[in-house]
């Protein structure tokens, strides 16, 4: 009888769970539909269409906004198409809806406006798919790596309409190494981890900045040289801020609805240090971290705003992409001390001015170092910023654009060496804090 009860609760607490899961689903479904609409009603379908088409034939590696290159209607509806596969993709594989599904789907859909598209995506995905099938494992398994991995998506793109290769050739060679590269992303992210030991939230942008480094590196062997774009758009910054303040309060309306109108659940978001994994969802529920996502969404738009930086595809992709790891480990108090040691080392340096695409894209995804600030102390977080924006414009050139997590590769390696450091000193000053307190005893 006892076992028969244990089971039963066991089964109610699945339906439960997968009945949350449903109505999250229902949300990021009507989320994926109002980037749409939004592109749909936002100009004529001609130069929609026209716009998908320089999206989707684009060598789309860093930085290309996609609308400027294709136009607003289109960067929208190819960030809204691309989130809705991706959401009816999870949703049949009966994915449960956690902090890191979350942060995936943000993450596919903020990074559409400047380098993932249908066509440079479908192949990584199919390598996840292939890695399952080889070690006989559900696709479910590393549908989130998958997602994440799509960073490597202008790889696609740029083997196809970026090396002067016929098209016969170069679409079958570039699904090929998308393939491959999907294949290989799920052991890698996970052994990777251990090298900035979960302080770096972007830990799938490390790996692919790893694998870009090298295919990158492969190029240059047969003369091939990658070229770093900057192609940002300056002209739809009021109809950007609109959508995205819209977008944030409807989130916090709705996670407050959900929270039965009562903020509990914020508190306790604000009191974890963020530190991988930490997944709001399972700790607070879907209303606080809808909350939670929307207030990080107001700090970092504002954070743009004070930049006075124009509003465009990467901007908004950035905040976006952040937005979904505040249900994985941001929240204004661990993500706060970063913004500010990343604005104010642009405001001394000599050689950035605060209002570029990429000073505000590093402050925004800088944010993927808050588990510092959240475990360590504000104070080591704005040093972790400051090392973050002297970095993160000196990797580039490293994988020439080709990983869209730029950011997230800097943030790991200023984890790797910051975490061990922080933790020596952090031990010697308890082991002197012992000493001491003995010292006193036996002076007593």
């Amino acid at each position: 009888m006892k076992n028969d009860s244990i089971t039963l609760l066991h089964t109610k607490k699945e339906q439960f769970l997968e009945k949350k899961s449903e109505r999250t689903y229902t949300l990021l479904i009507s989320y994926s539909i109002l980037l749409i609409l939004f592109g749909l009603l936002n100009g004529p379908l001609s130069l929609l269409a026209s716009g998908t088409i320089n999206i989707l034939t684009s060598p789309s590696h860093l930085l290309t906004d996609y609308i400027q290159l294709g136009s607003l209607n289109s960067a929208f509806f190819n960030s809204g198409v691309l989130t809705l596969v991706s959401v009816l993709l999870a949703k049949r594989e009966k994915v449960l809806i956690t902090g890191p599904v979350i942060a995936a789907l943000f993450t596919v859909s903020g990074c559409s406006f400047f380098g993932k598209n249908l066509y440079n995506s479908i192949p990584i995905i199919l390598g996840g798919y292939l890695y399952c099938k080889l070690t006989k494992r559900p696709f479910s398994s590393v549908i989130v790596v998958s997602l994440f991995g799509s960073a490597l998506s202008p790889i696609i793109s740029y083997v196809t309409f970026g090396l002067d290769l016929p098209l016969v050739t170069s679409i079958p060679l570039s699904y090929l190494i998308g393939i491959f590269l999907g294949l290989v992303l799920p052991p890698l992210a996970s052994h990777v981890l251990i090298f900035h030991q979960g302080f770096s939230l972007y830990n799938v942008g490390f790996t692919s900045g790893l694998i870009a480094m090298l295919f990158t590196s492969t190029l240059k062997m047969f003369d091939k040289q990658v070229e770093v774009k900057h192609l940002v758009s300056t002209s739809f910054h009021n109809q950007l801020l609109l959508f995205l303040l819209v977008l944030f309060g409807l989130m916090f309306s709705i996670g407050f609805g959900l929270n039965h109108f009562s903020l509990n659940g914020l508190k306790t978001i604000s009191k974890t240090s963020g530190k991988l994994i930490t997944d709001f969802i399972s700790i607070a529920g879907v209303g606080p971290t809808m909350m939670n996502m929307s207030l990080m969404g107001f700090l970092l738009l504002s954070y743009s705003l004070i930049c006075q930086a124009p509003l465009n595809g990467p901007i908004v992709g950035a905040i976006l992409s952040a937005v979904g790891f505040s249900a994985f480990g941001n929240h204004v108090l661990n993500s706060f001390p970063l913004l500010i040691g990343i604005f104010f080392t642009a405001k001394l340096s000599t050689t950035f001015q605060v209002d570029q695409t990429v000073v505000v894209m590093a402050g925004v995804f800088g944010t993927s170092l808050a588990p510092i600030a959240g475990y360590y102390g504000p104070v080591y977080g704005m040093i972790a910023g400051f090392f973050h924006m002297a970095l993160v414009t000196n990797v580039s050139f490293l994988h020439g654009g080709l990983n869209l997590y730029n950011n997230g590769f800097s943030t790991g390696f200023v984890a790797a060496v910051m975490v061990p450091l922080l933790d020596n000193i952090l031990q010697i000053r308890k082991v002197n804090r012992n000493a001491g307190k003995r010292k006193g005893k036996t002076n007593h």
